[in-house]
């Protein structure tokens, strides 16, 4: 019984609650939620920016189809993908497929005047 009551009152000292002498300690502000990125398509991503890289196109583009298939609707991989097309001068699809990345791109307007910059630009090799 001694050694239970001893045990309690220490057990109760090591027990501090904010006082003047120790300030309340301080909350960090609440991190942003932001949707994390997929795994695998960002191994997806880095792969098809590796065969663009060695100019290997149209495993690039089978690579970002790939991604396109587990997040259809995901803005970038579709930019990605039109930049492909664009090297491959495939320009019609390039034109669509930044056209695509647009509609998914919400408020991006860097990501949109890239697109708009692929759309241009296949316009213009088509003439």
């Amino acid at each position: 019984m001694r050694f239970a009551v001893v045990f309690l009152l220490v057990l109760g000292g090591c027990a501090s609650v904010p006082g003047p002498e120790q300030p309340a300690p301080v909350e960090e502000p609440a991190a942003t939620t932001t949707k994390p990125e997929n795994i695998a398509v960002a191994g997806l991503m880095d792969t098809a920016r590796a065969d663009v890289a060695a100019n290997r196109l149209g495993s690039a583009a089978a690579t970002l189809e790939r991604a396109l298939r587990i997040e259809p609707r995901n803005p970038r991989l579709w930019h990605e993908l039109a930049r492909v097309r664009l090297r491959q001068g495939d320009y019609a699809q390039a034109e669509s497929t930044a056209a695509r990345s647009n509609t998914l791109a919400g408020a991006d307007g860097e990501l949109r005047a890239a697109n708009q910059r692929i759309i241009e630009e296949s316009r213009s090799a088509r003439r």
